[in-house]
């Protein structure tokens, strides 16, 4: 409802006529059939003689969405549920986004932090060589040192560790794209006001 359909509505529920409302704000009855027409708005101090009168808040007679119960007890506002949905909507998609972008961030510099370091600290490695009857043996253990990823989670133990970042990483981007298609839902359709 508008703000002209709301005056209307008040005034009708108290009994009021046009002239009666304007002796009570001190304005014009001229002045209440502007406003109900639409023609132009009351200013500060009317809309708050007008809530006081009323017993209604500044916010339901000034914004369009808040709809006002009028068979129950005068003053008790609800918010239509597209309206109260829309901006809870668009908090959530924000904060899954901020929180995807940060547990993402997490996993994704975790499992870099692992590999740089897997290529800084040599770990102890299993050789393969040839020996000289042409076989294949392996030559491993606390004397051969190298370079191997796999080798440098087993030697230090960080299967765990990354498990857990990896599970972060997947629940971010599944986050991410979650409040991506949440925003983008609640962008506005034609002839729906925002």
């Amino acid at each position: 409802m508008t703000f002209k359909e709301k005056l209307q509505t008040l005034r009708k529920s108290k009994g009021m006529s046009q002239e009666q409302l304007a002796a009570c704000v001190n304005v014009s009855r001229q002045a209440i059939s502007k406003w109900e027409l639409g023609e132009s708005m009351p200013d500060t101090n009317n809309v708050i003689q007008l809530s006081n009168l009323f017993n209604v808040s500044i916010d339901y007679l000034l914004k369009d969405e808040l709809e006002e119960d009028l068979t129950g007890q005068m003053g008790s506002m609800s918010v239509s549920p597209e309206a109260a949905n829309r901006p809870k909507a668009r908090k959530q998609g924000l904060a899954m986004i901020i929180s995807g972008a940060v547990m993402t961030g997490i996993g994704t510099l975790g499992h870099l932090t692992i590999w740089v370091m897997s290529t800084m600290i040599k770990v102890h490695v299993i050789v393969e060589r040839q020996g000289p009857d042409g076989k294949i043996w392996y030559h491993g253990g606390g004397d051969v040192l190298g370079y191997d990823y796999g080798t440098f989670i087993e030697e230090y133990r960080l299967g765990a560790l990354l498990l857990i970042l990896s599970i972060v990483l997947i629940v971010g981007i599944a986050l991410l794209t979650q409040g991506v298609q949440k925003r983008r839902s609640k962008i506005a359709k034609p002839g729906r006001r925002v």
